[in-house]
């Protein structure tokens, strides 16, 4: 799903962080730098940052990583997905953030074109409610999300919880869509973080702080990122090597 592979004794060469479940490659370095699509595995990564940075406050608010949006929408009954998602608690969040992928076939791992960002809101005065953040005018990944929200919505206390979309600055390009979703997913977090987060809803936020000026902005940022995190764990290599002699 819109991933970079590799395998075997190359992949291990090129690995360059480590950062909870995701591991990055020297690849999505190379696809920050741009201008090329984003992939699952940076989402993945950036949301898990998000989520630490989060995580203080309470554990009203869940990120999940692309892989498991996508195997909700593509389990084959409610059952399955009833199951898969128990160990989310949805219905007890008051945000999920959901990264929805267009890819049609499962069996292409490295299929998909066009990123999004669906949210399930238990917070707003209007919920419970879907709000999808398309960047793409006509929002072409609507048929998408709307899948994932009809996966989704019998787990919901309230299941005729609505699909709404979200005001979303539109890309000037065809490959900033993930990084879209990025900077999206970082306007509603530093929303909910503030002290009055979780009045009314996220929307201006996303106004005020998401345009192409910042996604161009973010990949820079997100590089840098990348190797504070990377020189941080070297540092803390060496300070353990240290203590051992």
């Amino acid at each position: 799903m819109a991933s970079t592979g590799g395998g075997g004794e190359e992949a291990e060469e090129e690995r360059v962080l480590s950062y909870g479940d995701v591991v990055l490659r020297r690849g999505d370095l190379s696809i920050l730098r741009g201008p090329r699509f984003i992939n699952d595995r940076i989402i993945a990564f950036y949301f898990a940052h998000l989520s630490q940075a989060s995580a203080h406050r309470d554990d009203g608010l869940l990120l999940l990583p692309p892989s498991i949006p996508y195997l909700l929408a593509n389990l084959p009954d409610p059952a399955s997905v009833a199951a898969v998602a128990a160990p989310l608690r949805l219905a007890s969040r008051r945000l999920v953030l959901l990264p929805v992928n267009d890819n049609p076939d499962v069996s292409l791992p490295e299929g998909g074109c066009h990123w999004t960002l669906l949210v399930l809101d238990n917070a707003s005065p209007s919920a419970p409610r879907f709000v999808h953040h398309d960047s793409l005018r006509g929002a072409p990944n609507l048929p998408a999300a709307t899948r994932l929200a009809d996966a989704l919505r019998p787990l919901l206390a309230d299941r005729r919880a609505p699909l709404v979309e979200g005001p979303t600055p539109r890309q000037p390009n065809g490959y900033d869509c993930g990084v879209y979703v990025m900077a999206i997913a970082r306007a509603i977090c530093g929303w909910w973080s503030d002290p009055s987060g979780g009045e009314g809803d996220w929307f201006e936020a996303v106004r005020r702080e998401v345009d192409a000026g910042s996604v161009t902005a973010m990949r820079a940022e997100l590089l840098q990122l990348i190797a504070r995190l990377i020189q941080d764990k070297a540092n803390a290599r060496s300070q353990e090597g240290d203590k051992e002699h």
